[in-house]
């Protein structure tokens, strides 16, 4: 899966990388999108979604000669890493169903309920809750593309027509339902059995004023893709809207290391790690990468945590190295500065995040000019990253000064840039 907001020759790129011999489009996009692979990748077949449900002639068993291929990873699914490219997560057929049924179990979902999963496929939550989790514990997922939902009324009308029962959303949806306060009736939600969040912090006000006016749990959980998603979790079993941790561990060990090596006390924050039966594969083409990841048998999440006395984690804070979207994709700042060097009003740019209302952060940069007379608008600049990198890169404000804050090694100084700006 691969995110339809990246530009074409992004997508392009991507399908080169992983090798790809079938490229399925929404009808929609299938005569623009199709035309500029198959250009750039001839053998490439391309087809329109509506292909995937028309009903098969017999013997026809291409879809199978291309997705049942036996030891194949069952699925890259790309990150975002320190060089500025998105490495790749190759995840076995093994590891991204027991994701499914960890999830299945710890979300307590049960056969005959429907599922509305508005994290898209090429997310580790959109991919795994909604085309293996669901159909494994025998739920019903209902699809709900993001042109219909444009706005969050029509959310709201989709989910009073759909009458989900779990719902799995970004925190950001709490904020915005919790503002309509009493303009959006009590019963809206009324079919629901919980909500489950992951990808960005978790506003705790929020999560008690929206359980305060529908009486629903909300459960945070957190994984990398790089961890097949799930390895810490809330439960329905003992959930309370005063809860702050991430949960416990699922299907897997955590342990906390302090900078200098040693395992954390109880309550002392320190980079989280993960054991798991069955991590990923590694980053594609890319076995230098996979070795810094791990620990010994250990994965490296970056995150900084601690671990309370009943085994609930903490998120402290991220590695200053990633910027945490309103989506659910980790952004690197190299990405969007190695692309906005090469605009020629730029000499030196850095990026961070700061914290957004509702949680997760937004994009933040620092730009110096070449010369005071060459000083491109705003308004250049974002459509410069859009061009290049996609909405999700977005950025959110831009501030002129006269030099980056670098440290002894010329590394950005994030905590220190991240000063340079008005915070909300």
């Amino acid at each position: 899966p691969v995110d339809p907001g990246w530009p074409l020759p992004r997508i392009t790129a991507y399908a080169k990388r992983v090798a790809a011999t079938v490229a399925v489009v929404d009808d929609a996009s299938a005569a623009g999108v199709g035309t500029a692979l198959t250009a750039a990748m001839p053998a490439l077949e391309v087809l329109a979604s509506r292909e995937l449900t028309a009903p098969a002639a017999p013997g026809n068993t291409r879809f199978t000669r291309h997705w049942m291929a036996g030891p194949a990873p069952a699925v890259y699914l790309p990150t975002s890493g320190s060089t500025g490219e998105p490495k790749i997560v190759v995840l076995s057929q093994a590891t991204l169903q027991r994701s499914a049924e960890l999830a299945v179990s710890c979300f307590q979902w049960r056969s005959g309920e429907r599922l509305l999963n508005l994290a898209e496929p090429h997310t580790m939550s959109g991919l795994r809750n909604a085309l293996v989790a669901a159909p494994l514990a025998g739920m019903s997922w209902l699809s709900s593309p993001p042109a219909q939902r444009r706005t969050l009324f029509e959310l709201l009308d989709q989910i009073a027509s759909l009458r989900p029962h779990r719902l799995v959303a970004a925190p950001m949806l709490l904020r915005q339902i919790n503002l309509l306060g009493d303009r959006l009736d009590r019963e809206a939600l009324g079919s629901l059995k919980a909500v489950y969040c992951t990808g960005t912090d978790l506003d705790h006000d929020e999560v008690r004023c929206f359980h305060a006016r529908f009486g629903l749990p909300v459960l945070n959980y957190y994984g990398l893709t790089e961890t097949a998603g799930l390895c810490v979790s809330q439960s329905l079993d003992d959930w309370t809207p005063n809860d702050r941790s991430i949960g416990r561990a699922v299907g897997c060990e955590l342990r906390v290391l302090r900078a200098d090596g040693a395992t954390a006390r109880v309550d002392e924050p320190g980079e989280l790690q993960v054991l798991q039966p069955l991590p990923m594969r590694g980053y594609l083409d890319d076995a230098a990468a996979t070795a810094a990841r791990f620990d010994g048998p250990w994965l490296r999440t970056g995150d900084v945590a601690r671990i309370d006395r009943h085994g609930r984690t903490f998120l402290v804070g991220r590695s200053d190295s990633f910027i945490k979207s309103l989506g659910t994709e980790k952004i690197h700042p190299r990405e969007i500065e190695t692309v906005l060097l090469r605009h020629p009003s730029i000499a030196d740019a850095a990026a961070c995040g700061l914290p957004a209302r509702g949680g997760g952060e937004r994009i933040a940069i620092a730009l110096v000019a070449r010369s005071s007379e060459a000083i491109a608008s705003d308004h250049d600049l974002i459509d410069w990253v859009l061009q290049h990198l996609g909405p999700a890169f977005r950025p959110s404000q831009l501030e002129w000064v006269s030099e980056i804050p670098r440290g002894a090694h010329g590394k950005a100084l994030r905590h220190e840039l991240a000063r340079l700006f008005d915070h909300d």
